[in-house]
């Protein structure tokens, strides 16, 4: 993949969830207006409500997180505001029988330039996809020092977008070996590469 090829994908899934936004937004504006009614709402109404405002809260957040991770680069981004942004993804509902747990370990307070911050945020997505039936991932996101994530759950096992780390190409990859190659592409624009560790349950990945 070329830089230019890389930024077209970036380019094109920042228009996709910008023009995604709009529509959620609705939804989530829509599901409050129902819920100021109050008695209009009541009983199976009620609930249906609550899902649909919970379902539309997910979608935001996870628009926000996936915009800053597989999108265009923007600017620096608070430490705070980084943590929140992938606190928000993981804690919205998935519609998935298994959760996952964000566990925020050490961190510095200063601010992330964006590709740093988009490298962080594919670590994440790489952990994820390596715990099926849910679990913890544990997140170090120390400057200057080094970053790892690590997934820890039964059954934790690097997966598809793991292993595509290391392809030489996008050619014959599924969407998550995709994101898997992208992030390796995003750890070599940052002058570095994610090394994966493994152990029983376990999963880490750190850059290096």
């Amino acid at each position: 993949m070329t830089p230019d090829e890389m930024k077209l994908a970036e380019l094109l899934c920042a228009r996709l969830c910008h023009d995604l936004a709009g529509p959620v937004g609705a939804v989530a504006t829509g599901a409050e207006l129902l819920g100021d009614e109050g008695d209009l709402v009541e009983g199976l109404g009620a609930e249906a409500l609550a899902l649909l405002e919970s379902s539309a809260a997910a979608a935001a957040a996870r628009l926000r997180f996936l915009r800053t991770a597989l999108g265009s680069a923007g600017g620096t981004l608070g430490a705070a505001a980084l943590r929140d942004l992938a606190a928000a993804f993981f804690g919205q509902p998935a519609g998935a029988s298994e959760t996952v747990e964000l566990v925020w370990r050490d961190a510095s307070s200063a601010p992330w330039e964006a590709e740093p911050a988009k490298l962080l945020l594919n670590l994440l997505l790489l952990a994820r996809d390596c715990l099926p039936r849910g679990g913890r991932i544990e997140v170090s996101a120390r400057q200057p020092e080094g970053t790892s994530v690590t997934a820890l759950g039964k059954g934790a096992l690097a997966g598809e977008s793991a292993t595509a780390l290391k392809s030489a190409s996008p050619e014959g990859l599924g969407p998550r070996g995709a994101q898997g190659y992208y992030a390796g592409k995003v750890a070599e624009r940052c002058g570095g590469a994610i090394i994966v560790t493994g152990g029983p349950d376990q999963v880490e990945f750190r850059v290096g």
